[in-house]
């Protein structure tokens, strides 16, 4: 009973944290949908997914939903940045050739504003479509308010329509290896500037595990793609105060306190891994991590955890550990989020179909089954309470209920602070290229970041 009551309470803590404050179901106070509503049999609906844990944990059980309703489901899976691309060509062509697609808020603020994305409020507010069963009500409201827009420029984020259906969440945090903490006698290090003298002195070292296996102090994503700018670096340039656009609408990201911390990030990634590192995506960060190869993982998903703790893909399952992400000059910490969810193509010609794949996949049995097969973290309140979800979490860390402890205290400080804005993902890679250009040595930080800032200024 206390798993489940303290899994509830950071349901509880990230129904206000993340966006704001929340609406209820559309229509009635308790919505949804089971397969009511229209007649589907023998249609086929296709999706484009991201490749991702949700999707290994889901493809198994698409036979079950095409069973129940006579619905044929065709599916392609494709990496993110080649999946996104794919989409955007479909969705800006009106050719309706997906139906439903994974997404997330940031990249749906320009499906939005080029009306390619189907509103869903009416879909749960139908009863013939939507059965009490359901239950809209049950999704956290911090995150499911984060598929709402109103469509207007820089404001109005987890407000208005519902353009979306969250399929998990996640946060950050500072993985690491217990095992090489205690070998050479260090602390998880508490703030970046710890961080970076630590990775300094590691990276005169040749640091090995008992097995001999070489080392390397830290790992994280580096690629030249916007998730740098607003998930990992973006993690630790919010704890450093900085933001995209400040409070009066001005472009900072060439302030003070974002040079400091780009140089100490770059300087971190530099010394403490391997050549090549500034094109590590998401993926090579979990493999390289999960595979044994280094003492921490900066700033990466917390939902990585599924995979860490798997026996049969990871080489340190029993040698993880979980930490806050460090704190800033000032004592305090800040994090992003991420929400993938899913939507409808406004031009999908197999509405009523594409409705009933979204509400089953999203029901209250079918998250509790990806769940348990790795895709975290949940969106519902009723998974954080399932009693085998609350098993599984409680044995993560270096010791039980260190995980959950973990995404508790980072759900404190976590939110979607992006001003919304059809042209975010573009302002953020121009951004993220200039991290690079630092990286590789072809301009200072500082002109780097001036010349990024008023690329960005020169767009808006």
């Amino acid at each position: 009973m206390k798993k489940q009551i303290s899994l509830l309470a950071i349901a509880i803590l990230i129904l206000f944290s993340l966006v704001g404050c929340g609406q209820k179901a559309p229509g009635n106070q308790v919505s949804s949908g089971g397969n009511g509503g229209g007649t589907t049999q023998g249609e086929e609906i296709n999706l484009l997914l991201v490749s991702h844990t949700f999707v290994d944990a889901l493809k198994p059980l698409i036979p079950e939903f095409e069973k129940e309703t006579g619905i044929k489901v065709k599916y392609e899976v494709l990496a993110e940045g080649p999946a996104f691309e794919k989409l955007l060509a479909d969705l800006s062509s009106n050719t309706g050739i997906y139906d439903v697609f994974m997404t997330s808020p940031i990249n749906n603020w320009q499906y939005i504003s080029g009306g390619w994305v189907e509103p869903l409020d009416d879909y749960i507010a139908d009863k013939s479509k939507t059965p009490d069963s359901w239950d809209f009500n049950d999704f956290v409201p911090g995150i499911v308010n984060s598929g709402r827009w109103t469509g207007e420029p820089l404001k109005g984020v987890g407000e208005g329509k519902l353009y979306a259906l969250p399929i998990n969440y996640e946060s950050y945090n500072l993985a690491y290896r217990p095992s090489i903490l205690k070998k050479y006698n260090l602390e998880v290090p508490k703030t970046y500037e710890d961080l970076g003298k630590m990775v300094t002195e590691l990276s005169k070292l040749n640091m090995t595990d008992e097995n001999g296996q070489k080392i390397y102090p830290i790992v994280t994503r580096f690629d030249k793609y916007w998730d740098l700018t607003y998930l990992t670096l973006g993690t630790m340039l919010q704890t450093y105060g900085v933001h995209l656009i400040d409070d009066n609408g001005e472009v900072v990201i060439d302030s003070p306190e974002s040079i400091e911390a780009t140089k100490l990030f770059v300087d971190m990634i530099k010394q403490g891994s391997p050549e090549g590192a500034g094109l590590f995506t998401w993926y090579e960060a979990l493999q390289g991590f999960a595979s044994g190869q280094y003492l921490f993982s900066l700033n990466e998903a917390d939902g990585f955890a599924s995979t860490y703790e798997n026996k049969d893909q990871s080489q340190v399952s029993d040698d993880v550990g979980y930490a806050l992400t460090p704190e800033g000059p000032d004592g305090s910490r800040s994090a992003s989020i991420w929400v993938w969810s899913l939507g409808m193509n406004s031009a999908s010609k197999h509405k009523d179909a594409a409705w009933k794949f979204l509400q089953w996949t999203t029901s209250r049995e079918v998250m509790i089954k990806t769940h348990l097969a790795g895709n975290m973290n949940p969106v519902r309140a009723s998974a954080w309470e399932d009693p085998e979800v609350a098993a599984m979490v409680q044995s993560w860390g270096e010791k039980e209920g260190q995980y959950l402890s973990i995404v508790q205290e980072m759900s404190k400080v976590a939110g979607l602070r992006l001003p919304a804005h059809p042209e975010i993902t573009r302002f953020l890679d121009i951004w993220a290229e200039a991290v690079q250009k630092a990286y590789y040595g072809q301009e200072t930080v500082e002109n780097a970041l001036k010349d990024a800032a008023d690329q960005i200024r020169r767009s808006l």
